[in-house]
């Protein structure tokens, strides 16, 4: 098991492994599935800093707890993402519906 999670409150943070593939994101989707009975979950935070490889399932993935989180209010942010991962999420549309977490931060900060 390279990903790694941690429910947080209503905030769940999940390190996702180098090569988040088919067999990856279906084991962290079950596991994700599980955290979120565990306790409410508003928040997700899908840390890319070990991550260099994204196919179809991994995006399908981030959209799909977008979706569950969406009815409760939440939000899914991603964080540590390299430039050839913004470049995937990019082009798969991602950024109408996360949020990269440095930014969230950064805006802490000055205000």
């Amino acid at each position: 098991m390279e990903y790694e999670l941690r429910l947080d409150h209503d905030w769940l943070w999940i390190g996702l492994p180098a090569e988040l593939d088919h067999y990856q994101a279906e084991q962290i989707r079950e596991a994700v599935k599980e955290k979120m009975q565990e306790g409410y979950v508003k928040y997700v935070v899908f840390d890319f800093e070990k991550t260099t490889l994204m196919d179809s399932s991994g995006i399908g993935l981030i959209a799909g707890r977008y979706r569950t989180l969406a009815v409760r209010g939440g939000q899914v942010y991603v964080s540590n993402v390299s430039e050839n991962m913004k470049r995937v999420l990019t082009l798969a549309g991602l950024y109408r519906i996360v949020t990269p977490w440095e930014e969230v931060v950064k805006a802490g900060t000055e205000g």
